[in-house]
């Protein structure tokens, strides 16, 4: 059991995150929400259209890295953030 997840990380660590790779590599107006899994679906079904549109190059092995980018992305996604204070509040100087 040890192994194979062993293996499995370190297929991960050689193809990449699609996750990873969607926040890292974001411009502004490319989607956010599940956009690993997105990555990784666009990948599976060859869509272009879709790869264009996330411009990010897909993992290596996608069906491996789905499940992972599912849940790294529903981590992400639910993880809280904070914004810029808004001028003229207390502790915006």
């Amino acid at each position: 059991m040890c192994r194979r997840f062993a293996l499995v990380v370190c297929l991960l660590l050689v193809g990449g995150c699609a996750t990873v790779r969607t926040l890292t590599e974001y411009q502004p107006g490319d989607p956010v929400f599940m956009s690993g899994v997105r990555l990784d679906v666009a990948a599976i079904n060859n869509d272009r259209r879709a790869l264009g549109r996330l411009r990010a190059r897909p993992p290596a092995w996608p069906w491996v890295d789905l499940p992972f980018s599912f849940v790294a992305d529903l981590f992400f996604w639910m993880a809280p953030r904070t914004s810029a204070p808004r001028p003229g509040t207390p502790g915006s100087e």
